[in-house]
């Protein structure tokens, strides 16, 4: 009998394959595309060959790599080795690149992350990276399985005819989407039928053993599918005249599945998903909206179900007999969002519950009476909840904060937080699932209203750092001037304040300057008449427009008012009569000019953008006119306009996917005018207006909401790009030679 060489089992040959082709990558022109084979396939040998490294699956060939699968074969949350720097940062960007992204843009962006992580030079050739990252506090976070685009509002794990895993996403377009968690890519086709909102969703088991999802909506319908065929099973459940906010299943009396759905008519429906029919009387009285629900065994053994709604109470109810079960659960102010049944430390069942007064809270719903105190922590509602069982058989709970965009781990037993802070959504955390992971892991996944769904270890995330040390609350805004000494400061707008720093050390220079009641949301630097810069600020709740004085911290003249809704954008420029102008733009639509030396408006308003007017700037166009360049909110456009005649010059530049929070004009090394544009859709765009092409796209893995773009002293066709947003700051030198 032979021996089986171990040189042919498979994944020695794999590995002999992915060592060959990645050699084959580094003797072609690095200008040039790799093979549409190496591209394709190389990560799969890689993978298979248990080589999956930076040596085989090289930095260089990244930008060309198109089987979007890095990400699922390092495994979610992405950790770094030693061995995989660059798939790691390759993998934190991947779900956010479209396909059609050209490689430049795809080398750069690679080039970003993997400062964001490592910031050092990279030791490895690069030579289509458009950037010299100079300094970074950004933070790329590796967990995410994919970006929908859309808010996610409703949730759920079920398993697959395979034994995997699955996730199940309702958004508000109405459609309900199946991903695979461990590869992070989608199955089969949305299932579409909602009109409006998905906002509820849960998986049950038929007779047959098969798994269906029923899922609720705004459009009062309860809706049940089956996942693997994506077709609906059955007609819509029809009856309530609300919104349905909650779905559970569970077994009733005699053996059968059962669903009951709650919505904001104030009315628990209880139906037959087999026969499709009503069972039992409506559960109403005194409930008002219903929105959280849940299920859990009585001790008679037989479910009971509680439902929360907006009067701050929680209700047990017998589905049997359309009756209360004991005495509502009292003690939280407000919607209570979200309630969980799970198992104390003594075996008894235990419901814990979220609300809009920012505390989680646990109840015995036998007795009624509260568990311990309130756990506080989030910093506004507790919008998303989930129970889990550590590897000691104790319960923990997952909580989802609406303002916060957190995700937070408590342990009910002591009324404390469990673990590290899970930070990395930008918006709210509408849903919480547990799910098992690969090697027995309990993974955790979120999904949030920034689009994304993310997962997370919670034996090991961590928590995301800080953008700017000493600041409160996000980064709105941003501008660049000169200060006294000649050296170059950035100006920041976050709430209620204004703070000045130097780019080149980050750190803070002198005090905030307050003034507006809420948050900044613009700032712009000009030449004031001494010749010394002042800066322009926009508030978000006070809807003025102020002036300051930088080095004394002082405001200047009275605020300017006009605006109806918040100032988001603002920016100086020299009119045709050689007095300085500002120009504002709003939510209200309009860009508003005016003198800062009366405090008097200028003309008429500018209008054209479809919403809200987010983000400003100012630059030379042709035979040396001034132009302006807005961003829009609603529309995603970025529109360019003629102040001298309130009219726009050119057709809108389209692109971005979400809002567009930042503009910056700057001149490139042939002296043309070009744009960069910031937006909540994660990335940074460079435009040359004048011929409405879109020339370079920084994708960064998180929403921009301020940059500036300068002149790069001694560095030959270069400017100084800076960018800030929830996950941090950056700096950078963008190469526009070329471009």
């Amino acid at each position: 009998m032979n021996t089986p060489d171990p040189a042919d089992t498979p994944q020695a040959v794999h590995a002999r394959i992915a060592a060959r082709l990645a050699d084959l990558t580094r003797t072609t022109n690095p200008e040039l595309p790799p093979h549409p084979y190496i591209r394709r396939h190389l990560a799969t040998h890689a993978a298979r060959g248990h080589v999956l490294d930076d040596t085989h699956l090289p930095p260089t060939l990244l930008p060309y790599e198109t089987s979007g699968t890095v990400r699922a074969r390092l495994g979610l949350p992405v950790t770094d080795s030693p061995h995989q720097v660059w798939l790691a940062a390759w993998a934190r960007i991947e779900p956010f690149i479209p396909p059609e992204t050209d490689p430049a843009s795809r080398a750069t962006s690679l080039h970003f992350a993997h400062h964001t992580t490592h910031p050092h030079p990279p030791t490895t050739p690069f030579p289509n990276s458009r950037i010299t990252p100079q300094w970074s506090t950004w933070h790329t976070t590796g967990n995410v399985l994919t970006d929908t685009h859309r808010p996610i509002h409703a949730f759920t794990t079920f398993p697959g005819p395979d034994g995997r895993t699955l996730l199940a996403t309702g958004s508000d377009d109405g459609t309900v989407r199946i991903w695979d968690p461990a590869t992070g890519q989608p199955i089969g086709e949305p299932l579409t039928g909602h009109r409006g909102d998905v906002s509820a969703m849960a998986a049950f088991t038929r007779s047959n053993g098969s798994v269906l999802l029923a899922t609720g909506g705004i459009d009062g319908t309860v809706r049940i599918w089956d996942p693997v065929t994506g077709q609906p099973v059955g007609e819509p459940l029809t009856g309530h005249t609300g919104r349905v906010r909650a779905v559970v299943a569970f077994t009733g009396p005699d053996g059968h599945t059962l669903l009951a759905a709650g919505s904001d008519d104030g009315r628990v429906r209880i139906w037959d998903p087999a026969t499709r029919q009503p069972v039992g009387e409506l559960l109403t009285g005194r409930i008002g909206p219903v929105s959280a629900m849940a299920v859990f065994t009585g001790p008679d053994g037989d479910p009971l179900l509680a439902t929360a709604g907006n009067n701050g109470t929680v209700r047990i109810w017998d589905p049997a007999t359309a009756q209360p079960a004991g005495e509502p659960l009292i003690g939280h102010r407000g919607w209570v969002h979200t309630v969980v049944a799970f198992s104390g430390s003594d075996g008894s069942v235990l419901l814990a519950t979220g609300g809009i007064d920012w505390t989680v809270r646990i109840w015995n719903p036998v007795t009624g009476q509260p568990v311990g105190g309130p756990m506080t922590g989030h910093r506004g509602d507790v919008s998303a909840m989930a129970a889990f069982t550590r590897p000691n058989g104790s319960a923990l709970l997952v909580t989802g904060g609406g303002i916060d965009g957190t995700v937070r781990i408590w342990d009910p037993a002591t009324a404390q937080p469990a673990g590290e802070l899970l930070t990395g959504h930008t918006r709210t955390v509408q849903v919480v699932a547990v799910f098992p992971g690969p090697g027995g892991r309990t993974l955790l996944a979120t999904g949030s209203d920034d689009g994304t769904v993310r997962i997370w270890d919670p034996a090991t995330a961590q928590p995301a750092g800080e953008a700017l040390t000493g600041r409160t609350g996000p980064v709105s805004a941003m501008a660049a001037f000169t200060g006294p000494d000649g050296h170059t400061l950035l100006a920041t707008g976050s709430y209620e304040t204004v703070r000045i720093w130097d780019p080149a050390t980050g750190q803070r220079v002198g005090g905030p300057l307050t003034g507006h009641t809420g948050a900044v949301n613009a700032v712009a630097a000009f030449t004031g008449p001494s010749g010394s810069a002042l800066l322009v600020t926009g508030g978000n709740i006070d809807w003025t427009v102020r002036i300051w004085d930088p080095v004394t911290g002082q405001p200047v003249g009275e605020p300017l008012t006009g605006h109806t809704r918040p100032v988001r954008a603002a920016a100086a420029f020299t009119g045709p009569d050689g007095r300085t102008l500002l120009a504002t733009g709003s939510d209200d639509g309009t860009v508003r000019i005016w003198d800062p030396a009366t405090g008097q408006p200028v003309g008429e308003p500018l209008t054209s953008h479809t919403g809200e007017v987010s983000a400003m700037a100012v630059f030379p166009g042709p035979s040396g006119r001034t132009l302006l360049a807005t961003g829009g909110g609603g529309d995603h456009t970025v529109r360019v306009w003629d102040p001298a005649t309130a009219q726009p010059a050119g057709e809108p530049l389209t692109g971005h996917t979400g809002w567009v929070n930042a503009v910056a004009g700057f001149t490139g090394p042939d002296g043309r005018t070009l744009l960069a544009t910031g937006s909540h859709d994660r990335t940074v765009r460079i435009w040359d207006p004048a011929t409405r092409s879109l020339l370079l796209t920084l994708i960064t893995g998180s929403p921009i909401t301020s940059l500036t773009a300068l002149p790069a002293a001694g560095t030959a066709g270069a400017v100084f790009l800076a960018i800030s947003g929830p996950a941090g700051a950056a700096a950078m030198l963008l190469d526009c030679r070329g471009l």
